[in-house]
């Protein structure tokens, strides 16, 4: 890691001379040595709320969307202290996708409790060098929030955030590393990460009772293709879907399959029991000890066609994934997705049709049919199933505590609970959003009609944040377990506020 430095040094030295100067592009220095100081060794006199206040949105270290956050967090002071933390720093980019995932388009618009909240998750207290992270391991560390962040050194010029198999959240390879100050150390990335536990597999359902089945067939799917010459270009193709990781290395190679289901109300009633999207592997080329990551994603409101629709033109998604599932590599046939929760909050805002994007994370291409193929017999489908008796029971409902001094807590199964089945199958969707503060998962803010799990409450993954005005506050809940029933009763959980 000692050569990457090399190019710390010249970044953060010219920044300081810019005025004086002005600077040329540099070049990473690979494989040599130098006698010049230690990167950062330029900063070590100033405290890292001195480098956040310096005015970064003309320099080249792209940190201005980091630093207005920070401020606008109330997380500057902290920074300011003689206690010494270690921060992920996110530069513009990565603040972008940060931004995304949580739904604002500025910095400005997102409510000071809600990036309280994530950006508190990447630091920790004390120094921590890229060079205190042994050659191939990972280290998980606590952070200053209470959730957990992973450092992973996998060879000696690359340090990765949060790369571990518990975590379904993107890993961030840290562009500039060991950024010291007198208070701390910096590693900054390209790429927003966060602490997301893999979401727990509910039970198959039971099968039996009088429960109704309805099919949705897929109307329009076709895969796109980035990188230049391939992102204005159109792949709608009747045979096959080829799908590929995205690369950010080479962008030529990313495939990413897209597909539109209409979404006519079923003739059972507005109320769904489960929802599963089916998609048809026949080719993967891979070896059966190999399991990859397929996930699909919630496009927006936006519709297209298969004849015109590009990479660049197509309709965003959701960072954060509906579904990801693991599969066998040598897996042909029929997979399938969870998408209840997207399907019933369409189905509750009136949408008349849901767009899935579909990745997976190896460099392989895995390959599906489309609609056109072999007349429709292996199209991708919706499988949705009207709501059965309920496993349910009533456990409890205690008010949530909160106050100016704690104004992030998680729920807790002291707060919310039902019983009758494992915690992973009970289902809880907000009908009643509150309106003196936020509930988030992992960070991200729940709207009307998301869904959430019982197992997620028991580890720490559901937090209501307190916005600051307000005496009480209340949620409502609908509880569902995992055949689709619903609890009779909606659940009223009160937030006092102290």
């Amino acid at each position: 890691m000692k050569n990457l430095k090399l190019y710390l040094k010249a970044l953060f030295f010219c920044t300081g001379l810019m005025v004086a100067a002005g600077c040329s592009k540099f070049e990473l220095l690979k494989n040599e040595d130098s006698n010049g100081e230690a990167a950062g060794a330029n900063l070590k006199a100033q405290t890292i709320k001195q480098f956040l206040l310096t005015d970064h949105s003309t320099d080249l270290t792209e940190l201005d969307l980091f630093s207005a956050a920070i401020k606008r967090a109330g997380l500057l002071d902290l920074f300011g202290t003689s206690d010494n933390y270690t921060s992920v720093f996110l530069t513009n980019p990565a603040m972008k996708q940060l931004l995304a995932t949580i739904g604002y388009t500025s910095v400005d618009q997102v409510p000071p409790i809600i990036l309280k909240n994530l950006l508190e998750d990447l630091i920790i207290k004390g120094k921590l060098k890229s060079t205190d992270i042994g050659l191939g391991e990972s280290r998980k560390l606590e952070t200053i929030n209470g959730n957990f962040i992973y450092y992973s050194s996998s060879d000696q010029y690359i340090l990765t955030i949060n790369q571990n198999s518990s975590l379904s959240s993107t890993a961030a390879v840290v562009r500039s590393q060991d950024l010291e100050f007198s208070n701390g150390v910096a590693q900054v990335t390209a790429q927003f990460t966060f602490y997301r536990l893999l979401d727990e597999k509910a039970d198959d359902a039971i099968p039996g009772g009088n429960v109704v089945t309805e099919k949705i067939n897929v109307t329009k799917d076709v895969y796109i293709r980035g990188g230049s010459g391939n992102n204005n270009a159109n792949f709608n193709d009747a045979a096959t879907m080829d799908l590929k990781a995205v690369s950010s290395a080479d962008a030529t190679v990313g495939r990413i399959g897209v597909m539109q289901f209409p979404l006519t109300k079923p003739g059972f009633g507005d109320k769904i029991g489960a929802a599963k999207m089916f998609v048809y592997v026949y080719n993967t080329g891979l070896t059966a000890s190999t399991i990859y990551s397929f996930s699909a994603h919630l496009g927006e409101n936006k519709d297209w066609t298969e004849s015109t629709i590009t990479w660049n033109n197509a309709p965003t998604y959701n960072s954060v994934a509906m579904s990801t599932i693991p599969v066998p590599g040598a897996t042909v046939g029929w997979v399938s997705f969870d998408v209840t929760s997207a399907v019933s909050q369409l189905y509750a805002n009136n949408g008349s049709f849901i767009n899935v994007f579909l990745r997976h994370n190896v460099d392989n291409f895995i390959k599906l049919r489309p609609r056109e193929f072999s007349s429709g017999s292996f199209a991708a489908y919706i499988a949705v199933t009207s709501p059965p008796i309920t496993l349910l029971k009533l456990g409890q409902v205690s008010p949530l505590n909160v106050s100016a001094s704690k104004p992030i807590v998680p729920l807790a199964i002291a707060n919310l609970q039902m019983t009758g089945t494992d915690d992973k199958n009970i289902t809880y969707t907000v009908k009643q959003i509150p309106t003196a503060g936020y509930l988030v998962k992992y960070g991200v803010p729940l709207s009307a009609n998301a869904s959430f799990s019982q197992a997620d409450i028991a580890k720490g993954a559901v937090k209501y944040l307190y916005g600051g005005t307000g005496n009480a506050d209340k949620i409502v809940f609908e509880a569902r377990d995992h055949n689709g029933g619903y609890f009779a009763n909606e659940l009223s959980l009160d937030i006092v506020i102290n």
